[in-house]
């Protein structure tokens, strides 16, 4: 009972006051890697022009499993001067790469000493389907023997696969004289010992062909950002031995915490590999000069964490 008087003193407010918080999706259902747009909305009173909204923050996801792909700022706009009222709104474009449902909680916006309380919202994420059935075969005759003697067997046999007793022949013939040579060479020879080339220098090879053969102006740009974050996957598991050429992008974050990199170069892979996903896998396309920009940036990144000599593993 007190539950429910506190809702409505808080919607009897809202009444009196003006306020109105509001949270709404451009679409509540679609498939994964796609994406929507949440929209959230204050409409307040604010005569003297002296009011402390107080707005809610988010990182990386609004709830597990609900990415940030964009975000707007949170900005103020009057709308009737008259009697001093503002809406205050921000928009995210999010995303999710599981199947299932996800319940977008209410937002809290506080104004002053007072709290305001948005909607909640349902988000159905669903994939494409495989049909997996198939349909069962019948012979068209019955099955009855015939007579197939052993050595009419042999010979068919023999003449289908000559060529392979051949191969195996001449495979036994060459180890057996490899054996013999390897018993009776007069010295015995010095491997040179393996070049181990650094990551860096392979990184940055790689790059720069990217960087001359200019594919971010392709309209198609899936194989650029394939190729762009192939090689930032290399160069993380041969300089920091994160597995990243086996992992998805969400493991290689996951590993990226306890990596011995800064927290903006954190927050700049999570970003290219993320980007990466949406271009691959939800059709997105981005401009030639983020393209750009992200190439430019991976140089900077594998110059700044680079080892050489003198320096320790964690620089």
């Amino acid at each position: 009972m007190k539950g429910l008087v506190f809702i409505l003193s808080l919607f009897l407010s809202s009444l009196l006051f003006g306020q109105k918080a509001t949270l709404s999706l451009d679409r509540n259902a679609f498939r994964i890697g796609e994406q929507a747009t949440v929209s959230i909305q204050f409409e307040y009173e604010n005569p003297n022009g002296n009011a402390l909204v107080i707005w809610p923050s988010f990182n990386e996801e609004i709830i597990p499993g609900i990415e940030i792909v964009k975000r707007t700022l949170d900005e103020d706009r009057l709308i009737d001067s008259a009697d001093g009222r503002y809406l205050r709104s921000q928009n995210l474009t999010v995303t999710v790469f599981e199947e299932g449902e996800y319940a977008i909680p209410q937002q809290v916006i506080r104004l002053g000493d007072s709290s305001y309380y948005t909607n909640s919202a349902l988000l159905s994420i669903t994939t494409v389907e495989v049909d997996t059935a198939s349909k069962k075969l019948y012979d068209l005759k019955p099955i009855y023997e015939v007579n197939y003697p052993f050595s009419e067997r042999s010979k068919d046999w023999l003449h289908e696969n000559w060529t392979w007793l051949a191969i195996i022949l001449i495979l036994i013939l060459g180890f057996v004289g490899w054996r013999l040579y390897q018993k009776n060479k007069p010295t015995e020879v010095v491997e040179e010992p393996e070049i181990i080339i650094p990551a860096h220098i392979l990184a940055l090879e790689k790059l720069e062909q990217l960087l001359q053969k200019e594919e971010w102006k392709s309209p198609e740009k899936k194989t650029y950002y394939s190729e762009l974050t192939d090689t930032i996957r290399t160069y993380l598991e041969n300089r920091f031995e994160i597995y990243a050429m086996e992992q998805t992008t969400r493991e290689i974050i996951n590993d990226l915490k306890n990596a011995s990199i800064s927290e903006d170069d954190k927050l700049y892979l999570r970003k290219i590999l993320r980007e990466a996903d949406m271009v691959k896998f939800a059709k997105f396309l981005p401009s030639d000069e983020d393209a750009y920009t992200y190439l430019n940036n991976s140089i900077d990144f594998v110059n700044r964490t680079k080892k050489e000599e003198g320096r320790s593993n964690g620089n």
